[in-house]
């Protein structure tokens, strides 16, 4: 089931980590299509004389501003079904072009005997969504590690 596009949802975006500092964590193609989400919803405020919500919504980010931006996005959705059709289409692209990385090692192992495990890295240098996992479900009769790093 696809969960219907809200305010919440694109106000929840405008505010996360990956998008603070210019959209930085972004790749180029994501950070192009959140300019362009932007630009579709400042254009629709500027056309109805709600801009400045937008604007004190990015330079003050408190919550009394951003649910009254979000509300006033909600009524905007909810009232032009092609502005609304366009938000989805470009959220939808910026799910498509998240880059998340997961990473695993030594998950659902299980031994009669000994586990040892040394020297093991991982490191992720990109993505919006990093998940890193050393031991996971990991049964034996004794374990014994060294030199274990996780690096994001």
């Amino acid at each position: 089931m696809v969960e219907p596009l809200t305010a919440a949802m694109i106000v929840s975006l405008f505010f996360s980590e990956a998008i603070k500092e210019g959209g930085k964590a972004l790749g180029k193609g994501a950070a192009d299509t959140f300019t362009l989400l932007i630009k579709t919803i400042r254009e629709k405020f500027k056309a109805e004389g709600t801009e400045g919500l937008l604007t004190r919504a990015q330079n003050q980010p408190t919550e009394v501003n951003k649910t009254k931006l979000q509300d006033e996005l909600q009524a905007k959705i909810d009232a032009d079904e092609a502005f609304a059709q366009k938000l989805k289409e470009l959220v939808e692209q910026l799910q498509a072009q998240d880059e998340r990385i997961r990473q695993v090692v030594l998950s659902e192992i299980e031994l009669t005997g000994d586990l040892k495990a040394k020297d093991i890295s991982q490191k992720a240098t990109r993505g919006i969504s990093i998940k890193q996992e050393m031991l996971k479900q990991v049964k034996a009769q004794n374990i014994e590690l060294g030199n274990l790093n996780q690096e994001a």
